[in-house]
């Protein structure tokens, strides 16, 4: 984002030709699932059960490793403001192996007083996989966002994936002294909760709280299931003395590494978190982990 960009509005945004609307905002569903399937190629995963309403689509899945579909979630508008709904769930059947991501970050506008909402449902079944990595999420000052992320993992279900968030737009010196952002994290396997992070913003302080975000505009979530102690050090070592003045730390639960960074960029965050996603990629699920494409775009 460039310092000349016009802060949008909810008119221009209502401008935009997309489908039709249903109450205050856009309402958009996206659901799907994941299968894996025997071609004449071998064994790959592809979509099943797909089912959209509303400014909310996805490509066909790309094919860079074999098997394993990578997919983009778009969101024609461009952006997200008050009274819009979102609602994403896909589900990741047995030896599925889906990773999906977004051809740029999510844009939360100033809202006139209505709340957006955005609800992710991942399920990912016994023997499956499921990567999520979307850009990242900007929060506009005045914004109003209430977002849910649920992830159930039922039995050897493998997930790796990050939330990053950007406060206000700090290329232009914009901070989110206004607004309310409720997002909240919940990882599950078999139904017990294993995970629970809440970003909850509604007043300044929060922002420079030393329990907040210590005056950081961005701050992000990563988190990968199915590892030890062993791989734990070994990404506490990967990342030594690179995190520079960000804050980072990487802890165990269970099964569970979670990584918090807080940050002023996203591409530092994310030369952070990446080469520590390629890393568990390669010992957990014995693939190397590639950069999506349409990072680079």
């Amino acid at each position: 984002m460039t310092a000349q960009e016009p802060v949008p509005t909810e008119q221009t945004h209502r401008e935009q030709p997309t489908s039709p609307s249903h109450g205050r905002g856009w309402q958009a569903r996206l659901h799907m699932q994941l299968e894996r399937s025997m071609t004449g190629q071998g064994a790959k995963t592809v979509m099943t059960g797909l089912h959209h309403y509303g400014p909310l689509r996805v490509q066909r899945p790309f094919y860079p490793e074999g098997g394993t579909a990578h997919i983009y979630l778009l969101h024609p508008p461009g952006g997200v403001v008050g009274g819009d709904g979102l609602d994403i769930a896909i589900i990741a059947r047995r030896q599925a192996h889906g990773l999906f991501t977004t051809p740029g970050a999510t844009k939360f506008y100033l809202s006139a007083g209505d709340t957006a909402r955005v609800r992710q449902a991942l399920t990912v079944e016994a023997g499956g996989t499921l990567e999520w990595f979307p850009q990242e999420n900007i929060f506009f000052p005045g914004a109003r966002v209430h977002m849910e992320t649920s992830i159930h993992l039922s039995g050897d279900a493998r997930f790796m994936g990050w939330e990053i968030s950007c406060l206000g737009r700090p290329v232009n010196s914009e901070i989110f002294e206004q607004g309310s952002i409720d997002a909240r994290f919940r990882l599950s396997r078999d139904g017990k909760p294993v995970l629970i992070e809440r970003l909850k913003v509604d007043q300044p302080r929060h922002l420079n709280a030393s329990s907040g975000l210590r005056n950081f505009p961005m701050q992000a979530l990563f988190v990968a299931t199915g590892c030890n102690e062993i791989l734990l050090e070994q990404a506490r070592e990967l990342i030594e003395g690179k995190a520079g003045d960000m804050p980072c730390g990487l802890t165990l639960i269970d099964d569970i590494l979670v990584m918090r960074v807080l940050g002023t960029r996203c591409e530092k965050i994310q030369a952070l978190m990446i080469p520590v996603w390629q890393q568990l990629r390669q010992a957990l699920l014995n693939k190397l982990a590639g950069i999506p494409r349409i990072w680079n775009t």
